[in-house]
C-alpha cells in the first residue's frame, strides 16, 4: 500500500515538472552549449564551444565547475557576391586588350558577274603551247585579274591531267598581284615528285583564290575558279642519226614477199571470174 503511495507521488511530481521542462527560459544559454572543459593537466587550458553565429560576428562560451572563459571571434570576411560566372559556347565574345576583328564578307550586284582571268603570256591567240617535260629553262606564265571587286588576299595554282585523272598542286597562298607571274621549273619538280611523274598528255592550269576550292560557284564580284587555259607537255628522246634511223611505217616500195602475195591474188581474181562466166553463161558466151 506505501509502495503504490509512493509511485503515485513521483508519477505527479514528474507530471508537475514536465511543463517547467518545456519551458526553458530563453536567458540561459542552450542545453547544446553547454560543454564541459577537459582537464589534462597541461599548463593551457583549452576551450572547445559549439559556435553561435550571427550576420556579424560569433560568439563561443564555454563554463565548467571553477572557471568561466568567453571567447569572442573577429568578425569574418563574407563574400556577398553570389552571382555565378556564365558561359556560353557560341555567340558573341566582347574581351579587352587586343582583339582581332573578323573581316567582312561584301556582297555585289548580281548583274555585276564574277572576277576573272586573263593570260597574259602565253597569248589564248597563239594556239595550243607544248612545253619539254624536264627542260632546264623553266616555263613561265603572266596573268591579270578582271572584274575583281573583292580582291583575294591570296591564290592558288593547280595543273590537272584527265588523262590521268590527277591533279598537281603547284603553289599555295601565292601572295595577290594585280599582274601575276608564276614560273614552274618542270625539271626540279620531276626530280621531287618521283611517285606521281608528270604524263605526256595534254594539261589544264587552274587559279582559284586560296580562300576557296578549284570547283567552288563563282559568286559575283569575288574571282571566280580558272581552267580556261590547256597547254600539252612531252619528253624528250636521244639524239639519232639520220642516216641510221628508219621508219617502219613511211616507205611505200613493196618488198620480194609483198609483190609475190599481191600478184598471187590477182591471178586467183582473174580465174574466179572466167570460171563462174563460163558456168553461168556457157562456153559459147565466151567467144
Amino acid at each position: 500500500m506505501k509502495g503504490s503511495r509512493s509511485l503515485s507521488q513521483f508519477l505527479t511530481l514528474a507530471l508537475a515538472l514536465a511543463p517547467l521542462a518545456s519551458a526553458w527560459p530563453e536567458w540561459l544559454p542552450d542545453v547544446d552549449s553547454l560543454v564541459v572543459r577537459q582537464d589534462d593537466g597541461s599548463s593551457s587550458a583549452k576551450v572547445t564551444a559549439a559556435p553561435t553565429s550571427t550576420a556579424a560576428n560569433s560568439k563561443e562560451t564555454s563554463t565548467d565547475k571553477n572557471d568561466k572563459t568567453t571567447a569572442v571571434d573577429e568578425p569574418e570576411s563574407t563574400n556577398l557576391n553570389t552571382a555565378k560566372p556564365t558561359t556560353a559556347d557560341s555567340g558573341d565574345k566582347t574581351a579587352t586588350g587586343n582583339s582581332t576583328a573578323k573581316a567582312t564578307h561584301s556582297t555585289f550586284d548580281a548583274q555585276d558577274g564574277a572576277g576573272g582571268v586573263a593570260m597574259i603570256t602565253p597569248a589564248t591567240t597563239a594556239g595550243t603551247t607544248l612545253y619539254r617535260i624536264g627542260d632546264p629553262t623553266p616555263i613561265t606564265w603572266v596573268w591579270n585579274y578582271t572584274s575583281l571587286q573583292g580582291t583575294p588576299s591570296a591564290v592558288d595554282v593547280l595543273v590537272s591531267c584527265s588523262t590521268a585523272t590527277a591533279t598537281w598542286t603547284l603553289t599555295q597562298n601565292m601572295t595577290f598581284d594585280p599582274t601575276a607571274t608564276f614560273t614552274w621549273d618542270t625539271q626540279k619538280y620531276t626530280e621531287s615528285v618521283v611517285a606521281s611523274p608528270l604524263l605526256v598528255a595534254q594539261y589544264t592550269l587552274i587559279i582559284h583564290d586560296s580562300e576557296s576550292s578549284a570547283d567552288a560557284t563563282a559568286e559575283a564580284g569575288y574571282l571566280a575558279p580558272f581552267n580556261g587555259f590547256q597547254f600539252g607537255l612531252y619528253t624528250s628522246r636521244p639524239y639519232q642519226d639520220l642516216g641510221e634511223w628508219k621508219c617502219a611505217t613511211c616507205s611505200g616500195a613493196l618488198g620480194d614477199a609483198e609483190r609475190q602475195a599481191l600478184g598471187f591474188a590477182v591471178s586467183m581474181s582473174i580465174i574466179t571470174i572466167l570460171s563462174f562466166t563460163w558456168y553461168v553463161t556457157g562456153f559459147a558466151a565466151l567467144l
